[in-house]
Protein backbone atom coordinates (compact mmCIF):
# COMPACT_ATOMS: atom_id res chain seq x y z
CA UNK A 1 0.00 0.00 0.00
CA UNK A 2 1.45 3.32 -1.07
CA UNK A 3 1.69 6.13 1.53
CA UNK A 4 -0.67 9.12 0.93
CA UNK A 5 0.92 12.15 -0.66
CA UNK A 6 1.16 15.22 1.53
CA UNK A 7 -0.47 18.36 0.10
CA UNK A 8 1.32 21.70 0.48
CA UNK A 9 3.71 24.21 -1.06
CA UNK A 10 7.37 23.70 -1.70
CA UNK A 11 9.91 26.24 -0.52
CA UNK A 12 10.46 27.40 -4.10
CA UNK A 13 6.73 28.03 -4.60
CA UNK A 14 6.53 30.06 -1.38
CA UNK A 15 9.52 32.16 -2.41
CA UNK A 16 7.91 32.85 -5.79
CA UNK A 17 4.66 33.98 -4.14
CA UNK A 18 6.54 36.24 -1.71
CA UNK A 19 8.49 37.75 -4.60
CA UNK A 20 5.27 38.47 -6.52
CA UNK A 21 3.67 40.12 -3.46
CA UNK A 22 6.76 42.30 -2.96
CA UNK A 23 6.67 43.32 -6.63
CA UNK A 24 2.97 44.26 -6.42
CA UNK A 25 3.57 46.30 -3.25
CA UNK A 26 6.40 48.18 -4.95
CA UNK A 27 4.09 49.13 -7.82
CA UNK A 28 0.89 49.80 -5.85
CA UNK A 29 2.13 51.73 -2.79
CA UNK A 30 3.07 54.92 -4.71
CA UNK A 31 -0.29 54.82 -6.52
CA UNK A 32 -2.21 54.40 -3.25
CA UNK A 33 -0.24 57.18 -1.54
CA UNK A 34 -0.88 59.56 -4.43
CA UNK A 35 -4.62 58.77 -4.30
CA UNK A 36 -4.80 59.25 -0.52
CA UNK A 37 -2.84 62.53 -0.62
CA UNK A 38 -5.57 64.18 -2.68
CA UNK A 39 -8.52 62.60 -0.92
CA UNK A 40 -8.82 65.36 1.68
CA UNK A 41 -8.85 68.03 -1.02
CA UNK A 42 -11.48 66.19 -3.03
CA UNK A 43 -13.62 65.78 0.09
CA UNK A 44 -13.25 69.47 0.91
CA UNK A 45 -14.33 70.39 -2.62
CA UNK A 46 -17.42 68.22 -2.32
CA UNK A 47 -18.23 69.62 1.13
CA UNK A 48 -17.94 73.18 -0.14
CA UNK A 49 -20.37 72.43 -2.97
CA UNK A 50 -22.86 71.04 -0.46
CA UNK A 51 -22.30 73.93 1.94
CA UNK A 52 -23.01 76.57 -0.72
CA UNK A 53 -26.10 74.68 -1.86
CA UNK A 54 -27.36 74.55 1.73
CA UNK A 55 -26.71 78.28 2.21
CA UNK A 56 -28.60 79.12 -0.97
CA UNK A 57 -31.59 77.04 0.16
CA UNK A 58 -31.59 78.76 3.55
CA UNK A 59 -31.60 82.21 1.96
CA UNK A 60 -34.49 81.30 -0.32
CA UNK A 61 -36.54 79.57 2.39
CA UNK A 62 -36.13 82.33 4.99
CA UNK A 63 -36.28 85.16 2.43
CA UNK A 64 -33.28 86.72 4.16
CA UNK A 65 -29.82 87.54 2.88
CA UNK A 66 -27.08 85.16 4.04
CA UNK A 67 -23.32 85.48 3.76
CA UNK A 68 -20.56 82.86 3.66
CA UNK A 69 -17.33 84.15 5.19
CA UNK A 70 -13.95 82.47 4.65
CA UNK A 71 -11.69 82.13 7.70
CA UNK A 72 -8.05 81.28 7.05
CA UNK A 73 -7.43 80.48 10.73
CA UNK A 74 -9.29 80.12 14.03
CA UNK A 75 -11.07 83.27 15.16
CA UNK A 76 -13.30 84.26 18.05
CA UNK A 77 -16.72 85.33 16.69
CA UNK A 78 -18.61 85.38 19.98
CA UNK A 79 -21.68 87.67 19.70
CA UNK A 80 -21.60 90.80 21.89
CA UNK A 81 -23.02 90.08 25.32
CA UNK A 82 -23.03 86.31 24.82
CA UNK A 83 -21.74 84.09 27.63
CA UNK A 84 -21.01 81.24 25.21
CA UNK A 85 -17.84 81.66 23.18
CA UNK A 86 -17.87 80.74 19.50
CA UNK A 87 -14.53 79.90 17.89
CA UNK A 88 -14.72 79.39 14.12
CA UNK A 89 -12.27 78.47 11.38
CA UNK A 90 -10.31 77.54 9.54
CA UNK A 91 -13.00 77.07 6.94
CA UNK A 92 -16.30 78.65 5.89
CA UNK A 93 -19.06 80.03 8.10
CA UNK A 94 -22.64 80.85 7.11
CA UNK A 95 -24.37 83.82 8.76
CA UNK A 96 -27.93 85.07 8.39
CA UNK A 97 -28.26 88.85 8.08
CA UNK A 98 -31.08 90.62 9.90
CA UNK A 99 -30.94 94.29 8.81
CA UNK A 100 -33.74 95.29 11.20
CA UNK A 101 -33.06 93.44 14.45
CA UNK A 102 -35.49 93.69 17.32
CA UNK A 103 -34.65 93.90 21.00
CA UNK A 104 -32.02 91.34 22.03
CA UNK A 105 -31.49 90.39 18.36
CA UNK A 106 -28.28 90.56 16.36
CA UNK A 107 -27.69 91.79 12.81
CA UNK A 108 -25.28 88.89 12.20
CA UNK A 109 -26.52 85.46 13.23
CA UNK A 110 -24.49 82.25 13.09
CA UNK A 111 -26.14 79.45 11.07
CA UNK A 112 -23.60 76.77 10.19
CA UNK A 113 -19.87 76.14 9.84
CA UNK A 114 -17.73 74.01 7.55
CA UNK A 115 -14.61 73.54 9.66
CA UNK A 116 -11.73 72.11 7.66
CA UNK A 117 -9.94 70.57 10.66
CA UNK A 118 -12.98 69.02 12.31
CA UNK A 119 -15.01 68.01 9.25
CA UNK A 120 -12.43 67.45 6.52
CA UNK A 121 -9.23 66.59 8.35
CA UNK A 122 -5.68 66.59 7.10
CA UNK A 123 -3.93 69.84 6.25
CA UNK A 124 -6.56 71.29 3.90
CA UNK A 125 -6.67 75.09 3.88
CA UNK A 126 -7.14 78.05 1.59
CA UNK A 127 -4.10 78.62 -0.61
CA UNK A 128 -1.94 81.52 0.57
CA UNK A 129 -1.60 82.97 -2.94
CA UNK A 130 -5.40 82.96 -3.35
CA UNK A 131 -5.94 84.43 0.10
CA UNK A 132 -3.57 87.31 -0.65
CA UNK A 133 -5.22 88.37 -3.91
CA UNK A 134 -8.91 87.44 -3.50
CA UNK A 135 -11.29 90.45 -3.27
CA UNK A 136 -12.08 91.30 0.35
CA UNK A 137 -13.73 94.69 0.07
CA UNK A 138 -17.26 95.72 1.12
CA UNK A 139 -20.22 94.37 -0.84
CA UNK A 140 -23.26 96.49 -1.72
CA UNK A 141 -25.61 93.65 -0.78
CA UNK A 142 -24.49 93.78 2.86
CA UNK A 143 -25.22 96.47 5.48
CA UNK A 144 -22.29 98.67 6.41
CA UNK A 145 -22.03 97.14 9.88
CA UNK A 146 -21.72 93.66 8.36
CA UNK A 147 -19.02 94.79 5.92
CA UNK A 148 -17.15 96.32 8.82
CA UNK A 149 -17.53 93.16 10.91
CA UNK A 150 -16.02 91.02 8.14
CA UNK A 151 -13.56 93.56 6.79
CA UNK A 152 -10.55 91.93 5.13
CA UNK A 153 -12.31 88.61 4.47
CA UNK A 154 -13.53 86.97 1.28
CA UNK A 155 -17.33 86.71 1.24
CA UNK A 156 -20.08 85.12 -0.85
CA UNK A 157 -23.55 86.65 -0.50
CA UNK A 158 -26.63 84.43 -0.86
CA UNK A 159 -29.60 86.53 -1.93
CA UNK A 160 -33.24 85.63 -1.15
CA UNK A 161 -33.87 85.18 -4.89
CA UNK A 162 -31.32 82.36 -5.03
CA UNK A 163 -28.51 84.22 -6.74
CA UNK A 164 -25.00 84.14 -5.33
CA UNK A 165 -22.90 87.31 -5.28
CA UNK A 166 -19.33 86.23 -6.12
CA UNK A 167 -16.89 89.17 -5.94
CA UNK A 168 -15.19 89.92 -9.28
CA UNK A 169 -16.60 86.74 -10.79
CA UNK A 170 -15.98 85.94 -14.46
CA UNK A 171 -19.08 85.07 -16.54
CA UNK A 172 -19.85 81.36 -16.80
CA UNK A 173 -17.61 78.59 -15.53
CA UNK A 174 -13.90 79.28 -15.68
CA UNK A 175 -13.20 75.58 -15.25
CA UNK A 176 -14.16 73.82 -18.47
CA UNK A 177 -14.16 70.15 -19.45
CA UNK A 178 -10.41 70.26 -20.01
CA UNK A 179 -8.23 70.49 -16.91
CA UNK A 180 -7.01 74.06 -16.47
CA UNK A 181 -4.01 75.22 -14.52
CA UNK A 182 -2.94 78.58 -13.08
CA UNK A 183 -6.52 79.89 -13.15
CA UNK A 184 -7.85 82.62 -10.91
CA UNK A 185 -10.90 80.65 -9.81
CA UNK A 186 -13.25 81.67 -7.03
CA UNK A 187 -11.68 79.44 -4.36
CA UNK A 188 -8.34 77.61 -4.26
CA UNK A 189 -7.56 74.95 -1.63
CA UNK A 190 -4.26 73.28 -0.84
CA UNK A 191 -2.71 70.74 1.53
CA UNK A 192 0.80 72.09 0.81
CA UNK A 193 1.38 69.30 -1.73
CA UNK A 194 -1.58 69.57 -4.08
CA UNK A 195 -4.19 72.12 -5.16
CA UNK A 196 -7.89 72.10 -5.99
CA UNK A 197 -9.57 74.92 -7.96
CA UNK A 198 -13.25 75.66 -7.31
CA UNK A 199 -15.54 77.78 -9.48
CA UNK A 200 -18.98 79.01 -8.32
CA UNK A 201 -21.89 79.76 -10.66
CA UNK A 202 -23.63 82.96 -9.40
CA UNK A 203 -26.96 82.06 -11.00
CA UNK A 204 -27.39 78.58 -9.54
CA UNK A 205 -24.86 78.29 -6.72
CA UNK A 206 -23.51 75.11 -8.34
CA UNK A 207 -19.77 74.54 -8.25
CA UNK A 208 -17.16 72.88 -10.41
CA UNK A 209 -13.80 71.75 -9.11
CA UNK A 210 -10.62 70.47 -10.63
CA UNK A 211 -9.06 67.18 -9.64
CA UNK A 212 -6.21 67.48 -7.11
CA UNK A 213 -3.17 68.85 -8.95
CA UNK A 214 0.45 68.59 -7.88
CA UNK A 215 2.49 71.72 -7.23
CA UNK A 216 4.50 71.31 -10.40
CA UNK A 217 1.28 71.10 -12.40
CA UNK A 218 0.01 74.49 -11.23
CA UNK A 219 3.29 76.34 -10.94
CA UNK A 220 4.88 77.92 -7.91
CA UNK A 221 2.00 79.40 -5.91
Amino acid sequence: MRPAKRKGFTLVELLVVIALIALLMTVMVPVILKFMSGRGLSMAGNNIAGFIAYARTEAMNTRQTHVIVMFQKEEDRTPPGSTISRIVGPGMVLFRINPNPGQDEQVVNFVKELNFKAQVGGDVRFADSWERKCPKGPLLELPQSVNESFDGKYKLVLRPDGRVVVPEDKPGYVLDVKENRNLDTDIILTDDRRYVFIDVNPATGNTRRSSPLDKDEVGDR
